[in-house]
């Protein structure tokens, strides 16, 4: 009987108490952010480019002041085609949006599509979004 009621006790949901939101971030705070350097990529998985995506939507923030530093999307590998490029420009300590539309080369069909950072400067990626064709 004991034995019952052990297992009966294992098996009860138990309720989680904790955090609900998360945590917002404070200003020049950059935990909350992909850190980007040169060769550094993040990458999505059989990401379907046929099904009505013009473009992709990417916020970055860089302190430094030169500019030299872009983002490069290449499909299949990270060395692989590139279907566009964007320049990653000084935003202090704030974000920017930075919006990659139109005409994207090979970006047809299923793909891996990787974001890979170019350049001397570090960079940092706040978020990532596709845009649609409506």
């Amino acid at each position: 009987m004991r034995l019952l009621f052990m297992l009966v006790l294992v098996f009860l949901p138990l309720p989680v108490i904790g955090q609900t939101t998360a945590p917002s971030a404070k200003k020049g705070d950059r935990s909350t952010e992909f850190r980007m350097k040169e060769g550094s990529y993040l990458a999505f998985a059989q990401v379907n480019l046929s099904m009505g995506e013009i473009g992709f939507r990417v916020e970055v923030a860089s302190e430094h002041k030169n500019g030299k530093s872009r983002i490069e999307f290449r499909i299949d590998k990270p060395k692989g085609k590139i279907i566009g490029t964007l320049a990653v420009p000084y935003t202090g300590d704030s974000t920017y949006a930075l919006k990659l539309t139109g005409n994207l080369r090979h970006a047809e069909g299923v793909h891996d599509l990787y974001i890979v950072a170019k350049g001397a400067n570090p960079f940092s990626i706040t978020s990532f979004g596709f845009i649609f064709n409506y």
